[in-house]
């Protein structure tokens, strides 16, 4: 009887072993999509946000020229293609930062 409590207890310390293993990458795993996540949702963030400053911009210089049949400012257009830019430039940087990281992490594995 002696010989199967000491293969149990074998067995059971091997179980925790890997249980613990386990439990380490999971946590790892949470982690990763936490961060990929959040930089994901800054990127999309940043993207619908310069659509609607873009869509804002254009939506009104359209209404101006239904109305009033003016043609549009150089300096409305001139914000909406900064504004554009800078949108477009934050979510570039952010796209470059998560490709970073990927390419990091598959040469890390």
């Amino acid at each position: 009887m002696s010989q199967i409590t000491e293969k149990k207890a074998k067995l059971e310390a091997e179980a925790a072993n890997y249980e613990g293993k386990i439990g380490e990458s999971i946590a790892d795993i949470k982690q990763v999509a936490k961060e990929k996540g959040t930089q994901i949702l800054v990127a999309g963030a940043v993207v619908a946000g310069a659509y609607l400053i873009y869509s804002l911009l254009t939506d009104s210089d359209k209404s101006e020229k239904k109305s009033e049949k003016k043609e549009s400012s150089f300096l409305s257009n001139a914000i909406t293609s900064y504004a554009v830019g800078i949108a477009l430039s934050l979510a570039k940087d952010q796209l470059v930062d998560y490709l970073r990281k990927l390419e990091e992490e598959s040469v890390k594995k």
